[in-house]
């Protein structure tokens, strides 16, 4: 009796660290490998992804709502980013008075973000919206999602695009996207203008912070789960949006984080926006999930973005 409970005893002791092993690493894979939705396949469109995106689940393609071109603009990461430029004077809107770039999230692509291109067109702005490294339909040199590291790197490849092209450039940017912007910003002095929605403080805090996490699993694992992220995805020297955000201070930046978020919690928004020294307004309206501001209260979003933008005239 006293043998079979040693040996009980030994295998139990012997899986644990098998079976926790194996939660941390098949977290650090859905953290690499995020999939939002439908964005595998332009042809896959469900409700729930027209919901969020607008009809035909935001593809261009499909929809015939803009007159749109296709574009392929190079990536310092070494591929091109497929890009969308919907332009004001091809749409009835005469000529434009500059540019705005639609940042998608992580784990998405760039028909996430047609659902603004109506309001900056009547907005008097240019469109251009594209797809990150190994998302949408670009390729991608180290596969996975680096939370800002590499996506940045996109970013500023095509603000310096753009930057041959107008005058006046602005961003918006969700979650991810809004977090590459602001890394990328000291390296951005054209940049007119930013609309940040949900951004994260950095890597390490949206681990910590996020809810599953602070309530179910030790720091220690946490910490692993983070170093164990970081190197996977060949990430681990990467810039935040808090350290970028402390060596700038000339680009006027609107922070929108709906306070229902439980993804990144607007906390992290407040204080990016207490840390930035330069022009910001900020925004947290009380319902929406992350990333859905826009979708609660499409009027009133307008309505701030429009006069951020007119602020700034």
């Amino acid at each position: 009796m006293k043998r079979i409970l040693l040996w009980s005893i030994s295998i139990i002791l012997l899986l644990v660290p098998i079976f926790v092993s194996f939660g941390i690493w098949s977290a650090s894979n859905q953290l690499l490998f995020p999939v939002w939705r439908d964005n595998q396949d332009f042809s896959a469109c469900n409700s729930e992804t027209e919901k969020h995106w607008g009809p035909f689940c935001g593809n261009l393609r499909n929809s015939n709502e803009f007159k749109f071109e296709e574009l392929k603009i190079p990536s310092s990461n070494g591929f091109d980013l497929p890009a969308w430029k919907v332009s004001t004077l091809e749409n009835g809107k005469g000529k434009s008075k500059g540019v705005i770039f639609l940042v998608h999230g992580g784990g998405s692509d760039k028909r996430e973000m047609t659902k603004h291109i109506r309001f900056f067109l009547k907005s008097g702005l240019d469109v251009f919206s594209f797809d990150f490294g190994c998302h949408g339909e670009a390729s991608c040199t180290i596969p996975g999602l680096s939370y800002g590291y590499r996506e940045s790197k996109d970013v500023l490849s095509v603000y310096r695009y753009l930057s041959e092209r107008y005058d006046k450039i602005y961003a918006l940017g969700s979650s991810v996207g809004a977090s590459s912007i602001l890394i990328s910003l000291p390296e951005m002095p054209k940049l007119s203008g930013v609309i940040a929605e949900n951004p994260m403080y950095n890597f390490e805090r949206l681990i910590m912070e996020f809810p599953g996490t602070t309530k179910d699993i030790p720091a220690l694992f946490s910490y692993i789960l983070i170093k164990l992220t970081q190197f996977r995805g060949k990430f681990e020297t990467i810039p935040s949006p808090a350290s970028s955000l402390a060596n700038v201070n000339y680009v006027p930046i609107l922070f929108i984080h709906s306070k229902e978020d439980q993804v990144v919690s607007f906390q992290q928004s407040q204080d990016l926006a207490n840390l930035y020294k330069g022009p910001k307004e900020i925004w947290f309206p009380e319902k929406g999930e992350h990333g859905t501001a826009r979708d609660v209260n499409p009027n009133e979003y307008e309505k701030r973005v429009s006069a951020f933008l007119d602020g700034l005239k």
